[in-house]
Order: structure tokens, then sequence, then C-alpha cells
């Protein structure tokens, strides 16, 4: 059966991922007359016509898997995807150091994610140094991403989340910790503190279908890796794509 065929495909595309009837058709090859048929058989309502004239102004921008998963690991560590409208969002991110801000940047552009503005810094004085900000155009296929990971507006873990190595070493990159102990193997800590506890529980279990011995540490609620799986982790999400996170690969 065609897939435009499929009530939850059309509702998904249209609905979700706000695709027009011509897009969801030049999919299929086929009409968008054809598509509007069967959303009307399905009881799709089609959007008004200022939403359409609003969606065609908008920002776009065709999400690759690859992509998908950078931003889904980056949404685990300290990644943030913010609500602009109710038909489109962006990509922030803060970082005390510049060089992975520029990473990010260069990333988010070669999946078609454009910067807006520029690149800010701010002095935290009781610290002592800078942390750089940057910010995406908004984009209307971010939304249904923001939906996924803040469905009451704040971040959780998404159930369905299937952990790849780029979604793991980019969530170690932000919230990841080699722990080196005298005459010891190092252990690697996972900073989970904000998320909800069944959420870090049900993470727990995703590492360890991958094979790591993982636990849940109450007091703190982060993940430990422990010193037995921190080489076969380091190994699975190969090597670090920045200089200035190296020293989280110092086994």
């Amino acid at each position: 059966m065609e897939k435009y065929k499929d009530k939850d495909y059309l509702y998904d595309n249209y609905i979700n991922k706000k695709l027009s009837t011509y897009q969801i058709g030049e999919l299929n090859n086929v009409s968008d007359v054809t598509i509007q048929r069967w959303m009307k058989r399905f009881n799709i309502d089609c959007r008004s016509y200022s939403i359409l004239r609003h969606l065609e102004k908008a920002n776009h921008c065709n999400l690759s898997q690859e992509a998908i998963e950078w931003i889904s690991g980056e949404l685990l560590g300290d990644g943030c995807i913010t609500k602009i409208s109710k038909y489109s969002a962006s990509f922030v991110y803060s970082s005390k150091y510049p060089e992975y801000i520029e990473y990010v940047r260069n990333t988010l552009k070669s999946f078609g994610i454009e910067q807006a503005g520029k690149i800010y810094k701010i002095y935290h004085k009781k610290h002592g140094n800078y942390s750089y900000h940057y910010h995406s155009r908004s984009y209307v296929e971010l939304l249904p991403i923001r939906k996924q990971w803040y469905p009451e507006g704040k971040k959780i873990i998404p159930k369905n989340l299937k952990l790849t190595p780029l979604i793991v070493r980019q969530h170690y990159i932000g919230d990841g910790c080699l722990m080196h102990r005298e005459r010891r193997r190092p252990f690697i800590i996972m900073c989970t503190y904000g998320f909800p506890i069944p959420n870090v529980m049900r993470l727990v279990k995703k590492f360890k279908m991958l094979g790591f011995l993982t636990k849940r540490q109450p007091s703190t609620n982060a993940i430990r890796v422990t010193s037995y799986s921190t080489k076969k982790f380091l190994d699975y999400i190969g090597e670090c794509p920045v200089k200035c996170y190296q020293y989280k690969w110092a086994y």
C-alpha cells in the first residue's frame, strides 16, 4: 500500500512535520490534489490560509537522520530547543569554549540550520570566566523535536529515543566526566541531574542494552559507567571531534 494512503503517515507529515500537501505529494510522486483527497477521507483538516502563508515564509530545513541524532545527543546534555512561535523553534547552546560553539555553528550549518545574529559572550564575575552563546534561526522542522523533548515545557528524555554512537558521543561531550582514581581504572559519570528519576532509570536500561555496565547514583541522580565498561564506552562513541574536550578521552 502506498504511504499516503495511511492515516498515521499523513497525520505525522502534515500535522506534526508541517509539510504541505504539495510536499507530501512530491515525496510520493502524486499530486497535491490526491493527498488532499485522502486527507479528507481520514478527516484530517487542512490548514487555514493564514497558517499556510506563515509556513510559506517560515524557515525550513530537511533534517537528515544524522542531524536528528546529533541534536538528540546535544539535548541529552546542555543543548536546548526554544519555541519561538506556535509554528517554529530554534536551537540554543552555551559553552565556556569558543571552539565548541564554533563547532556547534558549523555542524548545524551543515544540516541546513543557520545562525541567528552573532555569537555573544558573557562575563561571569563570580567565576572569573566567559561563556559563549549560540542561537539558531527558527525552523518549522525543529518544533516537532521541541514537542518531543519538552511535552509540558520541561525537558525530558523521550521514551522512544534509540541510542546510537553519535547520540551518546554528543551526550558525553556535554555532560560526561572521565573520573581518574589512583592505581585504579577510570570510570565515567554522566551528569543527568536535571532529568526526572524515571527518565534516568530508563536511560540506564538503554545503556545496559548496549552492553555497558551502568547504574544510577541515588545521591546525585547521575549515571555511572563502571570502570569495566569505560574503555568499551569510549571505543563505542569514537574519537572526539574537537580539541577542547579531548581530555575526556584521556583514558
